[in-house]
């Protein structure tokens, strides 16, 4: 059996690698894009390639907002579940992500073992 595929579309270094720490202990496989274009990118190609989606808002190229739409809107990944991790926290962020189709919001600063609860919840156990 396969390890289930994250996608983390965070452009902070420090972040993702402690995503990417805490996730692969947990047993997931957790692949990076540096911003939202290259996220968007990866679900072109692999669209069944991922089991989470774990979007920042703030990022280059492409924000998290774009990448969300284009997720709810592109009909291969439309389903796939949307864990947004972001400093963006206020009430109108949070409105905005559900109202885009976000299935999960964690706000920055956040505490790993919260995260790892929230990806079992939403893929399950990482195989």
């Amino acid at each position: 059996m396969t390890q289930k595929r994250i996608l983390l579309a965070e452009d902070e270094a420090h972040i993702a690698k402690l995503v990417e720490f805490k996730l692969g202990k947990e047993g997931y496989a957790v692949e990076l894009a540096s911003n939202g274009g290259v996220a968007i990118e990866k679900l072109r190609t692999e669209p069944q390639g991922f089991a989470l989606l774990i979007l920042d808002v703030m990022m280059p190229v492409a924000d998290g907002w774009e990448v969300l739409r284009f997720v709810r809107t592109e009909s291969a990944v439309k389903g796939l579940p949307v864990l947004m991790l972001t400093a963006k926290g206020h009430q109108k962020d949070m409105a905005n992500a559900a109202e885009l189709g976000a299935t999960q919001f964690l706000k920055k600063p956040f505490d790993p073992t919260e995260l790892a609860r929230l990806v079992r919840k939403l893929v399950g156990d990482p195989k």
